[in-house]
Parts: structure tokens; C-alpha cells; sequence
């Protein structure tokens, strides 16, 4: 049997150290949000955080600082995931209109649209007037959101041949999504995924009207 030379078992072991980090940070913060979503914020603590993600005090303060710089990356996860879903939406649609549609649609499409989902986006709005370092990511988060709409309701109305107001439309829109999403947190039952989408679909027409002849320019 051909032993494995001495060079190739040093690559292999340092895959794995650089590996294993990795692995135990994503584990560590979805039992973080796990927890915000059973517990709230406010009552997300490190031993509860423990207990979940079944590991010791010390690895936690192995692999982070401190809670504030957990919770921090938490949130960075958070948001990197819901900004990768609405990529990949809007990267397997075609054209401005229904590349707008595919970024509303999976607001309130699982994964995103849970009541668990939810409740963990909720426990960081509950800190982000507070917290400086979630304010600093929420913020950078919704300007980015907002930008990315904003974008997209320009080429809207260019296409519809009409003047929009693409920054109101696009804080506008997003407001809304995050009223149906707090409001999913209060009352599940209040309302439908349907509902809700036909709604910010509505918003988006009121920004950009049809032409009369409901003919895009072209």
C-alpha cells in the first residue's frame, strides 16, 4: 500500500485546520439565531447559546471575542443570506420588471418569509437604534438593498417610458415589506405569502404606472 507522502498529509491536516474553523462559527451562529428566535435578543445568552449548540464556553471564546462580536456576525449572516437569495432571484430572471418581481417574491417565499426567520430580523431591528455595531451593519445592509431597488425602478421606468421617483419608491417598498414581516412576528394567521406580494407588486405600479396601452416602449 502506497503510503501517503509527508507533503501531501501536511496539505491534507491544513485543509482541515483552515476548515474546521469555519465549520464550528456557522454552527455556533445558527444556534445563535435559533435561540433570538425561541428566546428574543434581550434573553439570548451565552450559556443558552451553549446549551444549543451543544459546545463549551471556552470554544465560543475560541472562535469569538466576545458575545457583541458574535451577535455582529450573526447579523452579517443574516443579511448576507437574504442578499444572496434576492442575487440569485433576480440573477435567473430576465429583464429589469421581472427581476424586481423575483427580488419581492422571495421576501415572501420561504426560506426567508418563516415566522422563525422573521422573529431573528426582528430581535436585531429591536437593537439596531442602540447596538452601534448592528446600527453599522443594518445600515449598510438597507443602503444596499435600497440601491440595488432603486436601480431596478429606474430601468422599470425607462422601459415603461414614464418619470418615477426610483428612491421613494424603493424606501417605500421596503418599508412595506418590513411592515408585513412585523406584523407575520405579531399574527401569522392575518394574512397570506399571496397577499402580501400582491401588495408590493401594487406598490410598484403605483411608482411606475403602465402605459395606457399596457405596451412596454421598445
Amino acid at each position: 500500500m502506497r503510503k501517503t507522502p509527508k507533503k501531501e498529509l501536511a496539505s491534507a491536516h491544513g485543509r482541515g485546520v483552515r476548515e474546521l474553523p469555519a465549520v464550528r462559527q456557522r454552527s455556533i451562529i445558527d444556534a445563535t439565531m435559533r435561540c433570538i428566535a425561541r428566546y428574543s435578543f434581550s434573553e439570548t445568552t451565552i450559556d443558552r447559546i451553549c446549551a444549543e449548540a451543544e459546545v463549551s464556553r471556552g470554544l465560543i471564546n475560541h472562535h469569538f471575542q466576545s458575545k457583541d462580536e458574535l451577535m455582529s456576525r450573526t447579523y452579517e449572516r443574516l443579511a448576507a443570506d437574504l442578499l444572496e437569495v434576492s442575487r440569485q432571484a433576480a440573477a435567473n430572471a430576465t429583464g429589469p420588471e421581472e427581476k424586481l418581481n423575483a427580488i419581492i417574491k422571495v421576501c415572501f417565499a420561504p426560506p426567508v418569509f418563516a415566522p422563525k426567520n422573521v422573529k431573528v430580523w426582528l430581535g436585531f431591528w429591536s437593537v439596531a437604534h442602540s447596538d452601534p455595531v448592528i446600527h453599522k451593519a443594518h445600515k449598510e445592509l438597507y443602503s444596499s438593498y435600497r440601491l440595488a431597488l432603486k436601480k431596478l425602478f429606474d430601468q422599470v421606468g425607462e422601459i415603461r417610458d414614464v418619470h418615477v421617483d426610483s428612491e421613494l419608491g424603493a424606501l417605500t417598498l421596503t418599508a412595506v415589506i418590513d411592515g408585513f414581516w412585523l406584523e407575520l412576528a405579531r399574527d401569522p394567521t392575518s394574512f397570506s405569502a399571496k397577499d402580501a406580494l400582491r401588495s408590493c407588486l401594487l406598490i410598484v405600479d403605483s411608482f411606475i404606472p403602465r402605459t395606457k396601452s399596457g405596451r412596454k416602449r421598445g
